[in-house]
Order: structure tokens, then sequence, then C-alpha cells
């Protein structure tokens, strides 16, 4: 959900550096992965604020249920020994 909403933004903003909304998509998630190839990117000063804000949201969603789930797992871990 969160690569749909964060490719919509940014396709409405930076209308001549995505070409289809798939382009957008695909985008948002090398930016959520940050993986960044660098083959599609925003060329506008809101395009790149947008780009930001969506790369440190996107991590903070990643990184914290990672944290998490594994937290829990070392909390089943340890309570088992």
């Amino acid at each position: 959900m969160y690569i749909v909403v964060s490719a919509l933004i940014i396709f409405n903003i930076e209308g001549d550096s995505f070409e289809t909304f798939f382009d957008a998509i695909y985008w948002a998630t090398v930016s959520l992965t940050t993986v960044g190839y660098g083959d599609i990117y925003p060329v506008t000063t809101a395009g790149r604020v947008i780009t930001m804000i969506s790369s440190l949201f996107g991590i903070a969603i990643v990184a914290l249920p990672a944290g998490i789930i594994t937290a829990g797992y070392m909390e089943a871990l340890n309570s088992e020994k």
C-alpha cells in the first residue's frame, strides 16, 4: 500500500520524469528497499523532497517492525532455555 501511495504522489508531482505509472511504482519499490539504481529519479525540488520523506518513512516502516519481530523471537528463544 505504501509503495502505491508513494508512486501516486511522485507520479503526479514529477509528470515529466516518469512516463508511466509503472515507472513510478518501480521507483517507489527501489527507493523503499534502499537499492536506488538511479535510472529513474525526480528532478524537481518538490519531487526530491517527496523522495527524502518517502525514503525516511519507508525505512521506518521496514526497520521498526523488523526490530519488534526480532525482539519477539529472542524473547521466545530465551524463555525456552
